[in-house]
């Protein structure tokens, strides 16, 4: 009696009446069994990558095409130097009046800031959660809103200095527009003015406390319309649902990570299959297409997976956060009596400023004054010019470490690996504080301020990698420097354009195919039914 073979002997035969309940392979059966699972495995990666790419393909070739604008044109928003251009001198000769009584002595302020508003000199005091508190210096009394009429007149005296003589074409107050949605919250509601000069310019105004919080062009809104709103999906509708806005990009983008590797293990498995020694086994679009994904696949996974990691999925990457080093750094705020009596002697020496803001340090009021043409000057409370020490920065330190210990600290004359200028702006020198902790935490201060600007754990850190160096190609200074950097980023970016656009392409004509092919074999099954309906008895 012959032997049963190893494969058989292996795999018992339970039957059940008689019946198998799995098939016994028997010898030679089982190569070509797992042959088949193969195949239908590979057929439901394809299909699986063609379906998923209908509902994907469309969003990464408008990620790609959407992020070469954004290298050019960010979302519209107001820097500080852009705001302070807009500012005049404050008005001295007509300071500084405050009413006996209207604020308590020992009222603390996290920011105080004096400014001209249409003329007038007026002091703003930031005093979170309860709303700004704003006080005509001319008058010495409190500004609770600022209605319409105010606007127009801020809004008026702003455009004049950045693009000359114009007329408003059209106003509005709004809770949030396209531009505005999700920003502002303490400002609202916002005062909407519409220029017509030559950049049809369009400024938003505080009504809590008068100060011009953004202004828009009509170029900015354009490229906006191409770049930064369908990048971020940033459509009003969506956005205004904050929780839905979140999940809507972190599941586009775990969807597209999933394609992009399904496509580059298809890629590879069919590298090198063609005939007469080509790369690939296709011909025509399907050719271009197999090429371009194994020639930028990776690059397209680290964009649309570095894009994912920017939205901080369930907060894997949420750092500890800060554990009162501001507090630490600046001490207690100022009481109401300190500034006031502040006030008198900034009044005779600070006579070209368009800004003063108080900058504390070790629990002592110092000052800003920003000047028009964009210097800044450190004050004491006296109005003496007191500029930053080593003693005062090394001091800072040891209040930030605390009892964690400092490993290194230092003025940096130049950017380092965190803190870089490069889509956004940062302010050099810096003072850099490297702690003894587990998570060698840095801290970045302001030179001029002593003032914390960043502050880098291990959690940012990473996030720093995964997300700017990949998202933004910006691992280091060198790759940084343009136009180098616009070269290299732009060619990836179209590389990725074109295997996105030829997949999706492709995707759609091969759908179509076999809703074609279906509706034909649905036709064909109705019109046997008919048959067999008309030749029954």
């Amino acid at each position: 009696m012959p032997r049963k073979s190893s494969i058989s002997r292996r795999i018992p035969s339970k039957r059940l009446n008689g019946r198998a309940l799995w098939p016994v392979w028997s010898p030679g059966q089982a190569p070509a069994t797992l042959t088949a699972m193969a195949k239908l495995l590979w057929r439901t990666l394809v299909v699986l990558h063609r379906y998923l790419g209908i509902a994907v393909g469309p969003l990464m070739l408008i990620w790609f095409a959407s992020g070469i604008v954004m290298m050019y044109v960010g979302f519209p928003q107001l820097s500080e130097q852009e705001r302070l251009r807009a500012l005049a001198p404050i008005p001295w000769q007509a300071c500084c009046r405050v009413a006996d009584g209207l604020i308590p002595d020992d009222q603390r302020f996290y920011r105080v800031q004096i400014e001209a508003l249409v003329g007038v000199p007026v002091l703003r005091l930031r005093r979170p959660p309860r709303p700004d508190a704003v006080i005509d210096l001319t008058e010495g009394v409190g500004v609770r809103r600022f209605d319409m009429a105010d606007a127009r007149a801020v809004a008026l005296d702003a455009i004049a200095r950045i693009a000359g003589r114009a007329t408003i074409a059209a106003a509005a107050t709004i809770d949030e527009d396209q531009w505005t949605i999700g920003r502002y919250r303490r400002d609202r509601p916002l005062h909407r003015l519409t220029f017509d000069d030559p950049e049809r310019s369009t400024i938003y105004v505080s009504s809590t406390n008068g100060q011009i919080v953004l202004r828009t062009t009509a170029t900015q809104r354009f490229w906006n319309w191409l770049g930064a709103i369908p990048h971020w999906f940033y459509l009003t509708a969506l956005r205004s649902d904050g929780p839905l806005w979140s999940e809507t990009v972190i599941w586009a983008s775990i969807l597209g990570t999933f394609l992009t590797v399904l496509g580059l293990c298809l890629g590879i498995a069919q590298l090198k299959r063609g005939k007469d020694g080509k790369l690939s086994p296709y011909r025509g679009l399907f050719y271009w297409h197999h090429l371009c994904g194994l020639a930028f696949g990776i690059v397209t996974l680290t964009f649309v997976f570095s894009g994912l990691v920017s939205m901080n999925p369930w907060g894997f990457l949420e750092g500890r956060g800060g554990a009162g080093e501001t507090g630490r750094l600046e001490g207690p705020p100022p009481r109401w009596d300190e500034v006031r009596a502040s006030l008198t002697a900034l009044q005779a020496r600070s006579a070209n400023a368009v800004s003063l803001t108080t900058a504390p340090l070790g629990g002592e009021l110092f000052w800003l004054a920003t000047s028009a043409d964009g210097t800044v000057t450190r004050l004491d409370a006296s109005g003496n010019a007191a500029p930053l020490s080593a003693g005062e920065l090394a001091a800072a330190a040891e209040r930030i470490a605390g009892s964690n210990g400092i490993a290194e600290q230092r003025m940096l004359r130049e950017e380092d690996a965190y803190y870089f200028g490069h889509h956004d702006q940062v302010g050099l020198p810096v003072y850099r504080i490297i702690l003894n902790d587990a998570e060698k935490t840095r801290y970045y201060l302001d030179s001029r301020s002593g003032a914390l600007l960043q502050r880098a754990d291990s959690s940012s850190r990473w996030h720093r990698w995964l997300f700017a160096g990949l998202h933004r190609l910006d691992f280091a200074a060198w790759l940084r420097t343009r136009p180098f950097w616009d070269i290299v980023v732009v060619t990836l970016m179209l590389g990725g354009l074109a295997g996105s656009a030829t997949g999706a392409y492709l995707a759609v004509r091969r759908v179509r195919s076999d809703i074609f092919v279906l509706l034909r074999l649905l036709a064909g099954v109705r019109h046997r039914d008919a048959v067999r309906g008309v030749e029954s008895p």
